[in-house]
């Protein structure tokens, strides 16, 4: 289980930014099939049966996943440390020479301690989404979000913002934000990598649907300018342009079972992707580090002589092809 965040992310900050209006602790996460065999989501009720991947509209995180699922459920005592102390009296019955028989009297001391408030369970749910739950899938991605809008706003923002991302986070392993007004059927969606299949040789218009919707640096198109032209003296079939929300992707199919693609503005390597490209496409760049796709790809730096690495990678792919 992950640990619990003691401030919102700068990576999360930087998210909120983009967005206008209220948001929510959202994310989507990919697990193996072998993680939810194992009972990894059965806390809510996601679970691999003969037909699939059963995934529940909602559900109120179980108490036993962390200290913001208990608070979730059973609320919380606050001691108030930043007030003053105040006196109180504690008061019970003894017996009278330690014999009932003889009758009994009250006893009283006075106590001095802090404040105590209670802070009522929100049971807020966690929403859930997974739009291709067929069985026999070797991973899933599953959306979440938890059901409360935040405005940022709001003098109490972050701490509820904190909360409901823990929240999240000892439940799915994973935190973010989205706007709150998006479906999550709609999110699910802007997860997933678009591809759009372009002929060789339309570098210019790849570099316009890149970039379609703002105006880029000029440093930002010369990077992706000199990529394009990378890719087209590998002698690709096809050049591809990805979209996933705000992030763009270019790349290029070279045979069949071989694709190479990159984020030009945000990324500093180079993925190449061998037999099923479209499954890995839609993995994030740390389920690809970690391990947890397999080692059906490989990842160049892009650094001194990156471009003959590169190459050579191809070369020995299109041998072994043959």
């Amino acid at each position: 289980m992950k640990r619990n965040l003691l401030k919102v992310p700068e990576s999360i900050r930087r998210n909120l930014v983009r967005i206008d209006g209220p948001v929510v602790a959202g994310c989507a996460q990919w697990y193996t099939r072998q993680q939810l065999a194992d009972g990894l989501l059965e806390h809510l009720d996601v679970h691999l049966t003969e037909e699939g991947l059963h995934v529940p509209q909602s559900v109120v995180p179980s108490a036993t996943q962390g200290r913001y699922s208990k608070r979730n459920r059973y609320g919380k005592e606050i001691v108030r440390k930043d007030l003053p102390m105040e006196g109180y009296d504690i008061t019970f019955e003894s017996p009278n020479y330690g014999d009932w028989s003889k009758g009994s009297h009250t006893t009283s001391w006075y106590r001095e301690r802090y404040r105590r408030d209670f802070d009522p369970p929100r049971e807020l749910e966690i929403e859930m989404r997974c739009t291709n739950p067929e069985p026999g899938r070797n991973s899933y991605m599953i959306a979440f979000k938890v059901n409360e809008p935040l405005d940022p706003a709001d003098e109490d923002f972050d701490d509820r913002l904190l909360y409901n991302l823990n929240l999240l986070q000892e439940n799915a392993y994973g935190a973010g934000v989205e706007a709150a007004d998006v479906d999550l059927d709609a999110y699910y969606a802007t997860l997933q990598v678009g591809w759009e299949i372009l002929p060789p040789g339309s570098r210019e218009e790849a570099l316009e649907r890149l970039f379609r919707g703002r105006q880029p640096s000029r440093e930002e198109r010369d990077v992706a300018d000199g990529r394009l032209q990378f890719f087209e003296s590998l002698a690709p079939r096809r050049i591809i342009v990805g979209t996933s929300g705000f992030r763009r992707y270019l790349g290029a199919l070279l045979e069949d079972d071989l694709v190479m693609f990159e984020n030009p503005t945000y990324g500093n390597a180079i993925y190449i992707m061998y037999g099923n490209w479209e499954e890995l496409s839609q993995r994030t760049r740390i389920d690809l580090l970690a391990g947890r796709c397999g080692d059906d790809f490989a990842r160049v730096v892009h650094k001194a002589g990156w471009e003959d690495r590169v190459r050579r990678l191809v070369t020995d792919r299109r041998g072994n092809a043959d």
